[in-house]
């Protein structure tokens, strides 16, 4: 945790007094007073749900307070807009970050502002790179000003989101989740830079469900939880178990359930060939993976570890029916497994939950009730005709079974929080009873609560003797869920860890090529 001293400690740079929002008669956050110094590093965390993404969105000026006054370097002001917080040097970066990845660095950086221009109105690109670099260069990012910027890597747009917000002369920066799609080592990189920029006298509202590093960096920490401030502290106070205590109003009993039973012979994990679910063997494609042979058993979970391009989902993805492979073969069920489609898969008891749900998963202007019947439609409808009646009943076990948070069926997909919407995503192939489940980063940028409950799901499928491939960049995840874990580096299987001889470090080391080839050894 942060030992950093805030600068001007006793001179607030942002104030918030009794501020709230409601929507339809809904409180989404209740009266909340809060401040920000120059300097400092405010960790904000909560539960999906908790009032954090309002609160942000307040600060910002997309949202208009209902009661309340914000105060901006001791003097009152209307944040009526993004353009109006922009102006007055409150800058807000999302997960998802808006970019035209078509165009060079410094286009993007130079968005929305007059372009140097030569003589006759063309524009001066040459200027232009070299504003472009100075703007980096003062913000210690070493990216080249003239890379498209889809070639850039997560962690070096991040890098130049934050460059251009300090060339607007931010004074405050809200950071939402940015490390959630980074590696350990990129994560590490932009947790350095953010330190740097705190000491340079910025100061930083810092959103994580990644509770290592709200500690590790925050001065103090916010906790929101039902839309309600309800602590605030210095961070050196607190750990992390305090910080779930408050988060989810009670303790979780357990980060890791583990129900099975590893010494189990019947449906835990068994050398048994029998008990091999999918079988993978020297499986290739070309520039993505090579030569990758892999067991799943039943009653198993098996972690896949890896650096960001390490081959992992792209894998995932071959082992699915998305990408055909060059070379290799695989077994599922004990028979040839040759997918033509996901369909091929789905049909022959495996799933896979893809790594960005939004993109990739759902339908974000889809309710419920379709997303959830949309895996088993196929047993909903009778002469081409669904039977709305069985549908609804099927739907309404899943979100109860599920816990899926909603109004009802008929609520928009896209407006559930992130928990919920892996949660209704997992429901909706688990309704078809797999055998085999890939599960691609399926914690990421949900709350501790959520991902307690995916975690305990998780474990409940391995007990019951469902084969699980879990894909993550969560270490502890990886390794605490697992009964094995393979970690990818360059498109290969470069170790194999076991059971209580695997840890966090080893796992790391092995995907950044700092342990020896190892696919036999008790540990990595």
């Amino acid at each position: 945790m942060s030992t950093h001293v805030p600068l001007s400690s006793g001179s607030p740079l942002l104030e918030l007094a009794g501020v709230c929002r409601s929507f339809g008669g809904v409180v989404a956050l209740e009266p909340t007073t809060l401040a920000v110094v120059p300097g400092e590093i405010l960790g904000l965390v909560g539960e999906n749900g908790a009032g954090k993404s309002t609160l942000i969105r307040l600060i910002s000026g997309v949202l208009s307070p209902d009661h309340g006054e914000i105060s901006w370097q001791g003097r009152g002001v209307e944040l009526d807009s993004p353009r109006r917080a922009i102006d007055l040097g409150i800058a807000t970066i999302h997960q998802e970050l808006e970019y035209c990845g078509h165009l060079t660095v410094a286009e993007n950086m130079l968005l929305g502002e007059r372009w140097p221009r030569r003589w006759g109105g063309r524009i001066d690109w040459e200027a232009m790179r070299a504003e472009a670099g100075r703007r980096l260069l003062r913000a210690g990012c070493e990216v080249a000003a003239d890379v498209e910027f889809s070639r850039l890597t997560a962690v070096e747009k991040q890098l130049v989101a934050i460059a251009t917000a300090l060339a607007r002369d931010a004074r405050l920066l809200i950071l939402d989740e940015p490390t959630a799609s980074l590696a350990a080592p990129d994560a590490r990189r932009l947790i350095d830079h953010l330190k740097t920029i705190r000491d340079s006298g910025v100061a930083i509202i810092y959103v994580s469900h990644r509770l290592d590093e709200v500690l590790e960096l925050s001065d103090r920490i916010a906790v929101l939880r039902d839309g309600e401030l309800v602590h605030l502290a210095e961070a050196e106070a607190l750990d992390g178990p305090d910080l779930v205590r408050e988060m989810v109003g009670r303790p979780l009993q357990q980060v890791f359930p583990r129900t099975r039973d590893d010494s189990s012979t019947g449906d835990g994990p068994s050398s048994t060939t029998g008990n091999v679910l999918l079988r993978v063997q020297n499986l290739s494609r070309n520039g993505m993976f090579e030569g990758v042979s892999l067991d799943v058993q039943a009653g198993e979970v098996v972690g896949l570890a890896g650096l960001v391009g390490a081959g992992r989902s792209e894998l995932a993805r071959a082992i699915y029916g998305l990408y055909r492979p060059d070379s290799g073969t695989m077994e599922l069920l004990g028979q040839p497994w040759q997918p033509k489609s996901p369909w091929d898969a789905l049909e022959a008891g495996l799933v896979y939950l893809p790594e960005e749900r939004k993109r990739h998963g759902l339908v974000a202007d889809h309710d419920v009730s379709s997303t959830l019947a949309i895996g088993i439609r196929d047993r909903l409808t009778r002469w081409g005709l669904v039977r709305e009646a069985e549908q609804r009943r099927r739907v309404t076990g899943m979100i109860s079974a599920y816990d899926i948070r909603c109004s009802g069926p008929g609520q928009l997909v896209g407006t559930l929080s992130g928990g919920n919407q892996q949660k209704a995503l997992l429901a909706r192939w688990l309704e078809r009873d797999p055998r085999v489940l890939i599960l691609d980063e399926p914690t990421r940028g949900v709350d501790v609560g959520a991902k307690a409950e995916i975690h305990s799901v998780v474990d409940r499928l391995a007990a019951a003797g469902h084969g699980v491939l879990l894909i993550s960049s969560d270490l502890p995840e990886v390794v605490g869920m697992s009964d094995r874990v393979l970690v990818m580096s360059r498109g290969s299987l470069v170790a194999e860890c076991h059971g209580e001889t695997q840890t966090e470090r080893e796992v790391l080391q092995a995907a950044a090529g700092l342990a020896p080839v190892s696919r036999e050894a008790e540990g990595c």
